[in-house]
């Protein structure tokens, strides 16, 4: 198996607003996984909720596991060259659930 690595590396993360206030969500509480060898978080399974068509039922998905929460925003974490500056990252709205 061959993989195409670039030096860009981002993740995803979650934040429940209260009051707005954001909050960082665990994305263990989110994806309730058992770890068998591996722990598919690490894996960057939070990954799969950056494609557009999931922007919907993830936002339902949230609403439900987390009523407590008013709204949610999904944010990148993007780190844009991981070999010559690995400390310089940003993070950007990816979108919204009202």
């Amino acid at each position: 198996m061959f993989f195409n690595v670039n030096d860009q590396f981002s993740y995803a993360e979650v934040y429940g607003m209260k009051d707005h206030q954001p909050q960082l969500i665990d994305p263990h509480l989110i994806f309730r996984t058992r770890t068998i060898g591996f722990d598919n978080i690490y894996r960057n399974i939070l990954g799969e909720v950056f494609v557009p068509y999931q922007e919907q039922s993830f936002c339902r998905y949230l609403k439900i596991k987390f009523p407590d929460f008013d709204d949610f925003l999904v944010t990148a974490v993007i780190y844009p060259s991981v070999t010559k500056t690995p400390l310089r990252s940003g993070q950007q709205v990816v979108y919204e659930c009202r």
